[in-house]
């Protein structure tokens, strides 16, 4: 590698580690109700949905950001690797735009903005997307099994956390789901989502991306279990959540051992 290069890949990674720690400090205040009194829980638990996980799920986030902390770590350690450099060009510009999205996010959430958090999360979940995407096309180019778990399980988090913010905004706003009950619009929902991780997988061949929307329909499926919400056709939708845990654990499955027991397949497709 040249020595533009070189400097170009070190201030990305530093810049990287920067966001990161920004980012974590921002969610910190969010969850402690620095924001105007307010934090996630409360206004999660303002505007409960039939499809807001128990609190408990949101543990993920610890998973989640774990790994992100070991990857960018390994990125700045091997910075200088020719593999290693190209995936830092190929997802930090992106990685730093959705820490820009994820505090302006917890922002503007905590002050009970929830139009405008919705379309910040949709900005996080677009370069989310965008990061797992530029990994799958390039990995054999580049390193892709540590840097593809931690944006995969991030980004799919987001996937459902983008789901219940519109839900939280349809709440706020009073909307009346044209005639159809919530009952009925939460099975239609789960079993979109359901058929969004499937049609995902059958594209991008990602073994990791179905876990953490196994672990939110476990999350939802816990809320109907513990009474907090019991809505007309109840057991249905706990019959939907079920079969969801199971379809994104066998896919998870079925698609590891296809690609030859790793994140991505091991051939091209």
């Amino acid at each position: 590698m040249n020595e533009n290069t070189v400097k170009k890949t070190t201030l990305f990674t530093v810049l990287n580690l920067i966001a990161y720690f920004v980012t974590l400090g921002v969610n910190s205040l969010g969850s402690s109700g620095f924001f105007a009194g307010n934090s996630q829980k409360d206004i999660s638990d303002r505007y409960m949905t039939l499809i807001s996980p128990a609190p408990f799920t949101f543990s993920i986030w610890g998973v989640i950001y774990t790994l992100v902390l070991v990857t960018l770590v390994y990125l700045f350690i091997k910075r200088k690797d020719a593999n290693v450099s190209k995936l830092i060009l190929l997802i930090s510009p992106w990685f730093i735009l959705s820490s820009l999205f994820n505090m302006a996010w917890i922002v503007a959430f905590s002050y009970e903005w929830i139009g405008i958090s919705t379309i910040l999360i949709i900005g996080l979940l677009f370069s989310l997307f965008l990061i797992i995407g530029k990994i799958y096309t390039h990995r054999f180019e580049v390193p892709s099994t540590l840097a593809g778990l931690s944006f995969t399980l991030y980004a799919a988090w987001v996937t459902i956390a983008t789901v219940v913010n519109t839900g939280l905004l349809l709440v706020q706003q009073e909307w009346n789901g044209f005639g159809i009950s919530y009952s009925i619009w939460t099975l239609i929902i789960l079993g979109v989502a359901v058929a969004f991780v499937l049609a995902y997988m059958s594209k991008y061949k990602n073994a990791a991306f179905p876990l953490p929307l196994a672990w939110a329909f476990f999350g939802i499926y816990a809320t109907y279990r513990s009474g907090e919400v019991n809505p007309e056709l109840s057991m249905a939708i706990q019959g939907v959540l079920i079969a969801g845990i199971v379809i994104f654990l066998v896919a998870a499955v079925w698609r590891f051992i296809k690609n030859g027991k790793a994140l991505f397949p091991r051939e091209t497709v």
